[in-house]
């Protein structure tokens, strides 16, 4: 396989000669592989590019792309990633830092897993037997931990423990190469969260192989100042993107909860007990938000056709139907269990509508607008 390195730099001068004398030890390692270090090279204004000419002279695996405008470390790789693919013809693209953060040792545990058949191999502080510094802040490990655990829950991507890894190896062919690099969230650090989003949905193979990740010897940090708000900002618009269909159903569920809500309280305090106000409201919310649903939340794909309307609109009654049942039974149970108090009745009203909110996509979704998206 063409393996193709690309580094980042910017004024690492200090270090890029040092890591590219040590990379060519340890592709000697792995001689079955063609090996190679492309350097995405920033503009330093410390000589960096000199240095990485002078590599090129005696190492003819060793290239140089000078970047046009310095956009950020994501906009940096996309760079290397269209040149590895579309010159150097890579098979495998390794993402790694200049700075010694990332041992070049562990540079050839990552092939080794392309090897054994996985598509996207991590270089995972936080998986068993990675570590990051014990001398880092308080508050960068807090930030650092919370930010991946904050990825794994709102992205349901429960099998990677690293979301913000910048040491990865990618097989290109029918993964990277079918990216959209254009359209890449960050052109910063939180790139990293978009692509690993983008391959996991790909179907790639991952695989976590432990590194500690170290301290800076040497040179001066890249970590951007934005790039805890980036990377929020990025969890969030993946999964908006991912199913923009949810977020309006539950603005629509918002709506309707107004709606069942005020009718509930209005009617138990007036006209009707708390069950049968229970049963009320929620079939004139449930009329409220299968209008809002099929016009906006599932607009997409809303129904079409008189037959269609009609089927669509019965599945909707029957299946809507459940949770108020289900609903109206846990008020009643409630109330005549505890009192019939504000407290109970709205408690238990609550937890009904929770359930009705799960039970009403699944079946929006699946069946009813379950068309193309």
């Amino acid at each position: 396989m063409k393996i193709v390195i690309v580094i980042p730099t910017y004024n690492e001068a200090e270090n890029i000669g040092r890591l590219t004398d040590v990379l060519q030890q340890e592709f000697l390692k792995r001689p079955q592989h063609d090996f190679h270090i492309l350097v995405v090279e920033g503009n330093s204004p410390d000589g960096t590019a000199n240095i990485v000419r002078e590599k090129m002279k005696s190492n003819l695996n060793v290239h140089l792309l000078m970047e046009k405008v310095k956009a950020g470390l994501g906009a940096a790789y996309v760079y290397g990633f269209r040149e590895a693919m579309n010159e150097l013809k890579a098979d495998v693209i390794v993402e790694m830092d200049a700075d010694f953060q990332h041992d070049p040792k562990d540079m050839v545990r990552l092939i080794d897993e392309i090897d054994n058949g996985y598509d996207y191999v991590i270089g995972s502080r936080f998986t068993k037997g990675g570590s990051i510094p014990e001398e880092w802040a308080f508050k960068r490990k807090f930030f650092s931990v919370g930010g991946n655990i904050f990825s794994k829950l709102v992205l349901g991507i429960f099998n990677v423990n690293d979301f913000t890894s910048g040491f990865k190896a990618s097989r290109v062919k029918g993964f990277v190469d079918r990216l959209s690099l254009d359209k890449i969230l960050s052109q910063g650090f939180a790139y990293k969260i978009d692509l690993l989003f983008k391959m996991h949905r790909l179907g790639a193979k991952i695989k976590e192989v432990p590194i500690k990740f170290g301290l800076r010897d040497r040179g001066d940090s890249k970590m951007e100042k934005n790039n805890l708000r980036d990377s929020l900002r990025v969890v969030v618009l993946l999964r908006y993107n991912e199913n923009k269909s949810f977020v309006k159903f539950l603005f629509v569920g918002v709506a309707g909860f107004i709606v069942d809500a005020s009718l509930f309280n209005i009617l138990r305090i007036s006209i009707l007990s708390s069950r049968n106000a229970a049963l009320a409201s929620g079939f004139v919310a449930m009329m409220v938000t299968f209008l809002l649903n099929n016009y906006w939340s599932f607009g997409e794909r809303k129904i079409e056709g008189v037959k269609e309307k009609v089927l669509g609109f019965v599945i909707y009654i029957t299946s809507s139907f459940i949770p108020i049942f289900v609903r109206s039974k846990l008020v009643g149970f409630a109330v005549s269990t505890f009192g019939d108090t504000a407290l109970v009745s709205n408690t238990a009203f609550l937890i009904g509508i929770i359930f009705g909110l799960i039970w009403n996509f699944t079946v929006y979704s699946k069946i009813i607008w379950k068309g193309k998206k």
